[in-house]
C-alpha cells in the first residue's frame, strides 16, 4: 500500500505541480483533516487547513463532485495560479464512497496526460486511505 505523504511527494516531484495536499474524511465526520503535503509548508499550509474549514472551499465541494476538477483560479489571491481538485473514491463490493480529496497548484493548464497521472494517483491515495480506515 502507498503511503500517502510519499503520493504527494511524487506529484510535485516531477516539476508541473508546485504544491500537493491530501485532505481525509474523518471518521464518522463530514470534516476534513490534513494526512499529507508537499511543496507548501508554514503559514501558507497553515492557511489551508483553515480555509478547508469553509463548507463553500473547492476542496471541500470536491467531495461531492462527480469527478475531479481541474484548471481552476484559487477562491484566495497568491501562490500558483490554478488549482485541480480529484476527490478520493473508495470502491467495495456494491459501495463507492468518497473519503478524500487531492488538491493540487499549478501555473499552468494541465495536459491530458498529466491529468491521467493525477487521476492515477488519486485512486492509489483513495485505496491507501480505505485500507487504512479498515486496518
Amino acid at each position: 500500500m502507498a503511503d500517502l505523504q510519499d503520493i504527494v511527494a511524487s506529484v510535485v516531484a516531477g516539476g508541473v505541480i508546485e504544491s500537493a495536499a491530501i485532505f481525509v474524511v474523518r471518521p464518522e465526520s463530514t470534516e476534513l483533516t490534513l494526512a499529507a503535503a508537499a511543496g507548501i509548508e508554514g503559514p501558507a499550509r497553515d492557511g489551508l487547513v483553515a480555509a478547508v474549514r469553509n463548507p463553500a472551499h473547492p476542496i471541500v465541494r470536491a467531495l461531492t463532485d462527480d469527478g475531479p476538477t481541474f484548471d481552476v483560479q484559487p477562491m484566495n489571491p497568491g501562490g500558483p495560479a490554478l488549482r485541480s481538485h480529484l476527490p478520493l473514491v473508495a470502491h467495495g463490493p456494491g459501495d463507492r464512497s468518497v473519503v478524500g480529496v487531492l488538491a493540487v497548484s499549478h501555473d499552468r493548464a494541465l495536459t491530458a496526460e498529466e491529468r491521467s497521472t493525477l487521476e492515477r494517483l488519486a485512486a492509489t491515495a483513495a485505496a491507501a486511505t480505505s485500507g487504512s480506515a479498515q486496518s
